[in-house]
């Protein structure tokens, strides 16, 4: 099944391909959630952690998990226009409940230029022909809690939830902001990326790391398995262009 959001730099058209390199596990792992669309298409495994920095998204799955019905309530009424962006963008998310947040939270990724909430520009799919409609909202909601049900949700820093679940078992899917862009909550720097080195060599289980193809990026994690691939970017401005996705990994 498809995940319930979309980010920039998102995997869908690469989640295939990731599953079909993971090794066998017990334990499986997302250090850097977002859309998790590796994890919701993939079989589930024993053990499954989804984790991710951004309390938003945190939220919104743990209420997915556990109030799906409470939020398909609140989206009840949800309409696709600018009125809507525009209010619930200008709503604290400190001044509403779990519920109110999560619904919120959907409302405005799937409104949002790339699926990156914390942008200002509306989508050019409300505007232009739409690809999302609240009709579609109970079947990604329902989806997306089934799925849920036996997956561990964790807001730990990608290293915190590396050293909580490493074990020779494990095996960890990594995807974290790609180089070089600006329009994640949560940006890496080189030194980041040269610290999430220094955590992945320490690791007792099994690791893949995708990320846009950059020389930095092959000198930091040159001591790895690197693989290239083709990928197609969805965004209107890329759109029909052709780039290169690495896959990293210690295997």
């Amino acid at each position: 099944m498809k995940g319930p959001l979309s980010y920039v730099g998102g995997k869908n058209r690469l989640a295939n391909q990731i599953i079909s390199l993971i090794p066998k596990h017990r334990t499986y792992v997302e250090p850097f959630g977002g859309g998790a669309q590796v994890l919701f298409r993939k079989s589930p495994s024993d053990v499954e952690v989804l984790n991710d920095i951004d309390g938003e998204l945190v939220n919104f799955y743990r209420v997915c998990q556990a109030h799906h019905e409470e939020l398909l309530k609140q989206m009840r009424f949800v309409l696709l226009s600018r009125e809507w962006y525009d209010r619930l963008k200008s709503t604290p998310p400190a001044s509403l409940t779990d519920i109110q947040r999560a619904a919120r939270y959907f409302f405005l990724q799937k409104s949002s230029f790339g699926g990156m909430v914390a942008r200002q520009s509306l989508a050019a799919h409300i505007t232009k022909r739409p690809t999302f409609t609240p009709k579609r909202i109970p079947e990604i909601i329902n989806s997306a809690h089934e799925r849920l049900q036996t997956v561990q949700i964790e807001r730990l820093s990608y290293a915190e939830v590396i050293q909580k679940y490493d074990r020779p078992e494990t095996f960890f899917y990594l995807d974290p902001p790609y180089y070089g862009i600006r329009l994640y909550h949560h940006n890496f720097s080189d030194d980041d990326f040269r610290q999430l080195n220094v955590c992945l060599a320490a690791m007792k289980g099994k690791f893949l790391l995708s990320i846009n193809d950059h020389p930095e990026i092959r000198k930091i994690f040159s001591e790895y398995k690197i693989e290239e691939v083709e990928i197609f970017y969805s965004l209107q401005r890329e759109a029909g262009k052709r780039y290169r996705e690495l896959f990293i990994r210690n295997y």
